[in-house]
This record gives C-alpha cells, structure tokens and sequence, in this order.
C-alpha cells in the first residue's frame, strides 16, 4: 500500500467526491443585506463585484481562486479590496470582514 502523505492513495479522492456531492454551492446573488433598500455604489460603498469578491473570500476561496472565479486578475483584486478597506476606514482584511458583515455589504453565513 502506497502512502501519499498520510492517507492511502485513492481515500482522499473518495473523501473529496463525498463531500463534493453533499456540499451547498456558495450563492453569490444575494449577498447584500434584504433590510437595505439601495444598493451603494462606486466611491459610497461596494459595487455588485465587490460584493461577490467578499462573499467568495468570506467562503475561505483564497485571493487567486477568487479571482479566477470572477474573471479578474489577482491584481485587480487586490486593488479592489484595497479600496473597500479605504472605504472601510480598516487597516486589515479581518477588519474588512467585519466592517462588510455589521454594514451589511454581505450576509453573515
């Protein structure tokens, strides 16, 4: 029996395609809070992409896959959290996360 790592070959494949199969997909409509009447926009506050930018990595995507998912350059990315944090008024991606779920720029899951 080969071992990669720890596990038998083939058993982290089996365990992958199990949790594949029961898993919820990540929803990306929706992701602004249902109370807010108006939508913020461009220097107010998070696009609609800026939004699901959130949603994804509030998810756990890291920034690449993120990126990938959405179309963007890791770079583009970057810049736009960049932004929000400005906007924001944070220092880090952790104050961001909060700042985006108590201003409901995104649903808490």
């Amino acid at each position: 029996m080969r071992l990669d790592g720890y596990l038998p070959r083939g058993l982290l494949d089996a365990l992958f395609e199990t949790v594949w199969r029961t898993a919820h997909p990540l929803e990306l409509s929706g992701t602004g809070a249902e109370s807010e009447p108006t939508v913020e926009l461009g220097a107010e506050g998070p696009t609609d992409l800026d939004r699901k930018i959130l949603a994804l990595l509030l998810a756990g995507l890291t920034d690449p896959t993120a990126a990938t998912q959405l179309g963007l350059s890791p770079r583009t990315l970057h810049r736009r959290l960049r932004r929000l944090m400005d906007i924001a008024g944070v220092r880090t991606r952790m104050q961001l996360g909060g700042h985006a779920v108590r201003h409901g720029w995104v649903k808490p899951h």
